[in-house]
């Protein structure tokens, strides 16, 4: 898609206001270099990385696979470099050649070849899931990290690894990572991404890179799948994520992924978005809750099936009865699905209400939340977050059609805890509020506490409503309260400077 045609079709999804303060965020990334001068001074010193040389994990070797086409030498030769520099010794590279016609390609290629980097050149160009899976079947580590040919890894990043391997043998592991402009100059666009939740996971692949997996899962799980290059990692983190918990966030830039415009996720984008569409459908049947995921908009949308006969039963809490009022109105409740909504919030429509249902009759969700808005459209509840010194809303003041941090507001995903100004719950997860709080940290609380049932809380931007007089979070005596019950208060779901 041409530049103006992706900038305007950016403004008819965001509005003005928001594409112009995007466009300041961009300029001081790209021409300001703010991360970038931020980054670099806090970057491992060169004694920090003498002794990570010096004290490596027991963590065995760790293979790259490297699915290569005709790579601008350059770019080959910086991702090689980065390799080299790389302060965990135990690591081997497998870069497969899916027949490139371009000569100096093929030379280029060729002159890496030592003890740790292997090229092998195949007969075919198999696409991007198949070339991978060719440089896979050649690897030997009992880890295999998954790079693309023309981005970089951080000097750092495979002890991180491998730290991370003999601390927690792990099936999966990811780092979070940045952009590098296409000359390779400056760095931008941090994407500090959450541990792991699966709703957002359905609703685009925030994992990506570095993407790290068990060699045994991923010869049982049979590799990449080809008919959905485009997408292929997300669909395999997808299948992943059906098999095992054991998956670990590395909450550190440790890679870069490069800005190339002949890539396929720029030149393709509908096709690559289509094929996450279809792997999310069919995900969702393989987990055994059907549905279809479609793109709209821009954004991967999801529609559970919601069985017949659902009752949906709404409390209304007047002001100043607070938690013993919606205390009791549950023990008395006979709905399968309890709405919760305070006075001066608007109803739901039916829509709004079936999306809210889709996400709550689900086994493993604690409670879901719309999006809450003010009369002027702005937000005022997103779902709550931490961010180590006050709990607040996720994207407050934001406009409601903005896509926030890495357009996370668009799309259906979990946060730490959900608003009793409006929140949906089954009947069976309900457990009594504690009637101590007097603002919204008692809903962080109750929320906190349906987590030690490994239950979670999604937020949904498809559902919406208006509210005029949204719960504080800011009494001193709430919050001491919370900090008792959760000493180690954190976040799992926060991503990055969101608020």
């Amino acid at each position: 898609m041409p530049m103006f045609a992706r900038v305007m079709a950016y403004v008819r999804r965001n509005g003005l206001g928001y594409t112009l303060r995007r466009a300041v965020e961009m300029f001081s990334g790209r021409v300001l270099r703010v991360y970038d001068r931020a980054a670099r001074r806090a970057d491992p010193s060169a004694e920090e990385l003498a002794s990570q040389r010096m004290n490596p994990p027991d963590a065995g070797m760790i293979s790259i696979a490297i699915p290569a086409w005709n790579t601008r030498p350059a770019f080959l030769q910086a991702l090689a470099d980065s390799l080299t520099a790389q302060t965990y010794a135990n690591w081997e590279a497998v870069i497969y050649d899916g027949c490139s016609t371009d000569a100096e390609a093929i030379r280029s290629m060729d002159a890496l070849k030592d003890g740790r980097i292997r090229v092998i050149h195949g007969s075919a160009n198999e696409g991007i899931a198949g070339n991978t899976n060719r440089a896979i079947a050649a690897c030997r580590g009992d880890y295999i990290a998954l790079c693309d040919h023309d981005d970089t890894l951080t000097p750092d990043a495979l002890w991180h690894v491998a730290r991370a391997i003999a601390d927690e043998a792990p099936d999966l592991l990811y780092s979070d990572e940045d952009k590098l402009t296409e000359d390779g100059r400056v760095r931008t666009d941090p994407h500090r991404k959450p541990d792991f939740c699966p709703d957002n996971l359905r609703s685009g692949n925030y994992i990506c890179h570095l993407m790290v997996v068990k060699r045994t899962l991923l010869t049982e799980l049979g590799g990449l799948r080809p008919a959905f290059d485009g997408s292929q990692d997300h669909d395999l983190t997808l299948r992943i994520a059906e098999r095992t918990q054991r998956i670990c966030h590395i909450p550190r830039v440790l890679y870069h992924w490069r800005t190339v415009g002949a890539s396929m996720s720029h030149q393709r984008l509908q096709q690559c978005q289509d094929a996450a569409a279809r792997a999310v459908t069919e995900h969702m049947a393989r987990i055994g809750r059907p549905g279809q995921c479609t793109v709209e908009d821009g954004v991967l949308r999801l529609r559970w099936d919601v069985p017949a006969g659902l009752t949906v039963q709404k409390i209304h809490v007047p002001a100043g009865e607070g938690y013993a009022f919606i205390n009791r109105a549950a023990v008395g409740a006979t709905g399968d699905v309890l709405l919760i909504l305070r006075e001066g919030v608007s109803e739901p429509d039916e829509a709004a209400l079936r999306e809210m249902l889709m996400y709550a009759q689900r086994d493993d969700v604690a409670a879901v939340t719309p999006m809450i808005t003010d009369r002027r459209g702005r937000i005022v509840h997103a779902g709550y977050t931490w961010d180590g010194e006050r709990v607040c809303s996720r994207n407050a003041g934001l406009p409601g059609h903005a896509g926030g941090w890495h357009g996370l507001n668009r799309t259906s995903h979990n946060v730490m805890a959900v608003s009793t100004d409006c929140l949906m719950v089954r009947r069976d997860h309900f457990i009594p509020f504690d009637e101590g709080y007097t603002g919204g940290l008692g809903a962080v609380d109750w929320c906190r506490r349906l987590w030690e049932w490994k239950l979670r809380c999604v937020y949904t931007p498809h559902a919406q409503i208006v509210c005029d007089r949204p719960e504080r979070t800011d009494d001193p005596a709430d919050m001491a309260r919370l900090l008792a019950a959760w000493p180690d208060l954190r976040d799992p779901c926060r991503t990055g400077s969101e608020v």
